[in-house]
């Protein structure tokens, strides 16, 4: 995110901010506790540093009550007081975020600049190894072309050799040269009977290959057989072998330095530490790796639940599970270090049935969490004759409290498998209960499926869980 200007990375969390909708079939009283909640998150997140996180649901709190929430159509009739009481929240938070904002534009300012120098010293980098590998791509066409040329050279020596001693072979068998193809065209030859006809004589030639002598002044010369198109030799001692012959060296081994030079201390803007021309990125004088927890949205938050929690609640609700009547408990925690840690279960006033069960004492469970400075996790309760899902009824709860947070879990326990499940709602069934306006038991789809095995959550073995049954 530090390639991006400040003022956008600012814009980009109150975007994320304003990311939710109202639901007005959720009943407003949520909305009101879910806000609490915020503040209490927020504020932990600005104990802990993680200053974007805070932003992020100070943000959220302002949007929700100065302008998302008077379209629901129970705002109306909030008290008034109550009104007042979050209108007074509203003006604090209002200040926090300010003087948040202040630090975050200060901060991003700074992350920028750095990220600037670093993104010079690469482009610098990068330019410097693009210009290496044309070079490299340079020299081995230069090599290519001067090993062509050396190919070409001794293919021609070559030629000029084997047309020497067939030019020889000819004399010596007193047989005129013949006409060659794509080098001119040669006029007969035939040798004269008379007197201008030169006899053979063997005293004039010797085993060792050599250049005609000065008698052979007669003969046609070295161009008139092979034409122009063919260049001379190089002057070797043709009376040496040819595989004693010297060819031209090369060092192909030496490459010409690089045409680059290392940009100065001022083009790079860096005073301290000073660049060298090694290919190493000065290393910046900002903490890379202390990275804001949530910059954007990304999974969900770890829950931590107490190892005994189904242990302690399976033995609350024997009394009822025996009588194949279903229970319903609470989970309560708080936020530390990015990650929902579950430390009570509350047994609220309710009302159960075979196949369901409502709860009837919530006000009495927001009384416990306000005196605790703990926030609602999620639900759990017992199947005494089914196995673990999520009937319609289940699904419409747990769609009230996921919306609110989307790491809320929904545990269910079958007393009849003796098992136990960490439940939450899919994206499709986010959407498709969201949108359903039924109550009580009625059929849903089956797929994609509308709820899951919850995926975020771990067994804290190092707590125990805090009963409190409030019945």
């Amino acid at each position: 995110m530090a390639e991006r200007e400040p003022g956008t990375r600012l814009r980009l969390l109150g975007d994320a901010a304003a990311e939710f909708k109202i639901d007005c079939n959720i009943p407003i009283r949520r909305y009101f506790r879910s806000g609490q909640e915020m503040i209490k998150m927020a504020e932990v997140y600005h104990n802990e540093g993680s200053l974007e996180a805070a932003y992020i649901l100070y943000m959220k709190y302002m949007t929700l009550f100065v302008e998302k929430l008077k379209a629901h159509r129970d705002f109306s009739q909030v008290l008034p007081a109550e009104k007042k009481r979050v209108k007074g929240v509203v003006k604090d938070v209002m200040g926090k975020t300010e003087v948040l904002k202040l630090t975050l534009k200060s901060r991003f300012e700074e992350e920028h600049k750095v990220w600037l120098k670093e993104e010079q010293v690469r482009r610098w980098e990068e330019q410097r190894e693009q210009a290496r590998r044309d070079e490299e791509m340079k020299e081995a066409e230069r090599r290519k072309m001067e090993e062509v040329a050396s190919i070409e050279r001794d293919r021609q020596v070559a030629l000029w050799h084997q047309a020497q001693l067939d030019k020889e072979d000819r004399e010596s068998r007193g047989v005129g040269p013949p006409a060659l193809s794509g080098v001119g065209e040669i006029q007969d030859y035939t040798p004269s009977r008379g007197a201008d006809r030169v006899v053979y004589d063997p005293n004039k030639y010797s085993d060792t290959v050599s250049a005609p002598s000065q008698a052979n002044e007669g003969l046609p010369s070295y161009d008139s057989v092979v034409g122009p198109s063919v260049s001379p030799p190089p002057s070797y001692d043709r009376t040496a072998p040819l595989y004693d012959r010297t060819t031209p060296s090369y060092d192909r081994a030496a490459k010409p330095a690089p045409n680059i030079t290392a940009p100065s201390i001022s083009a790079l803007s860096i005073s301290d530490p000073t660049p060298s021309t090694s290919t190493s990125a000065p290393t910046p004088a900002f903490d890379r790796s202390a990275k804001p927890i949530i910059s954007a949205p990304t999974g969900l938050r770890t829950v931590m639940v107490p190892s005994d929690l189904s242990e302690a609640f399976l033995a609350v609700a024997k009394s009822n599970s025996d009588r194949g009547v279903e229970t319903l408990g609470t989970l309560g925690g708080h936020l530390a270090n990015n990650k929902f840690i579950v430390s009570h279960l509350l047994i609220p006033r309710q009302e159960g049935k075979s196949d369901s069960c409502t709860m009837e004492g919530l006000e009495d469970v927001w009384d416990v969490h306000d005196k605790e400075n703990i926030i609602f996790l999620g639900w759990v309760h017992t199947h005494p004759a089914y196995s673990v899902f999520l009937s319609s009824v289940d699904m419409h709860n747990q769609y009230e409290w996921q919306h609110m947070l989307p790491e809320a879990l929904a545990i269910v326990c079958s007393i009849k498998d003796g098992v136990v499940g960490n439940l939450r709602l899919t994206q499709a069934g986010m959407s498709e209960v969201g949108g359903c306006s039924l109550t009580n038991f009625h059929p849903h789809s089956k797929e994609p499926p509308l709820w899951e095995e919850a995926s975020h959550v771990e067994v804290d073995w190092s707590q125990k869980v805090v009963l409190k049954d409030l019945r």
